[in-house]
């Protein structure tokens, strides 16, 4: 009996650690996919700091996302394009073993975002051209430069289907020419996107997240946009880099 009872005992203490090799590897694999496929839509480093993945009971999945920062093209000042210090998903596990992977829910849980406008545009313009450009979303153009790239760059990922996506609590800090000093904040309204990619198959995971980009996108250019955000400060802060800059080449030229 008490032999039986040691094994019994031996085979929990192998279950659980096997169990914590899998949350581990799980942990350490959706990190990397984050990191590696994150900039080859963005077009921009992508990085994130934890990843918490726990198998629930039934065919759930949830995996805790902290820390992820997209940040800015070259060439901008302010410190990233976009902080997420949560982000919350849930799977549906056995669909990981099909075609199709169905994602329950997204939730991305008081998002920081920054708008850098400059003459030449904004981080964001820059990134939104990104992921046009990477996923074929934009032009016929542009499908025919991904078409015409070689098979091996050709996109490879499973379908996904996702039913929800929600933003909360999301603050948009508005930065005019570089000028980090003054920032004007702008609240988002929360978001509540339904049904991304084809039920059936046939969505990239990257042609999914070139959408949620391209409504999320749509909404904070619509917030920024809004009389009396953009203009007032934008001129404002437009005549203080343009006497800032003038003000440091002139010191340039003739020495203080």
């Amino acid at each position: 009996m008490k032999v039986f009872v040691r094994f019994l005992v031996l085979v929990g203490l192998i279950g659980l650690l096997a169990l914590m090799f899998v949350s581990l590897s799980l942990n350490a694999l959706v990190k990397g996919g984050i990191e590696t496929m994150g900039p080859r839509i963005l077009g921009v480093p992508v990085t994130v700091e934890d990843v918490d993945v726990t198998l629930l009971s039934g065919t759930r999945m949830h995996a805790g996302l902290t820390g992820l920062v997209v940040n800015n093209p070259e060439g901008y000042e302010t410190a990233f394009a976009v902080s997420l210090p949560e982000i919350r998903i849930q799977v549906d596990w056995n669909s990981l073993l099909t075609d199709t992977v169905i994602v329950e829910e997204v939730l991305i849980v008081k998002p920081a975002v920054t708008f850098e406008w400059s003459l030449r545009g904004s981080n964001l313009d820059t990134i939104h051209e990104n992921v046009k450009r990477n996923t074929g979303s934009g032009s016929d153009d542009d499908d025919q430069e991904k078409d015409a790239r070689p098979e091996e760059s050709q996109e490879s990922d499973k379908s996904v289907h996702v039913k929800k996506v929600t933003v909360k609590d999301a603050i948009i800090n508005v930065s005019f020419v570089g000028g980090q000093d003054e920032v004007t904040q702008v609240s988002l309204p929360d978001l509540d996107l339904r049904d991304i990619g084809n039920p059936s198959g046939g969505t990239t995971f990257s042609q999914a997240s070139a959408v949620i980009f391209e409504q999320i996108y749509e909404a904070i250019d619509k917030a920024v946009m809004k009389p009396g955000i953009l203009l007032p400060q934008g001129v404002e802060q437009l005549g203080k880099s343009i006497g800032k800059m003038g003000k440091e080449l002139l010191e340039g030229l003739f020495g203080r």
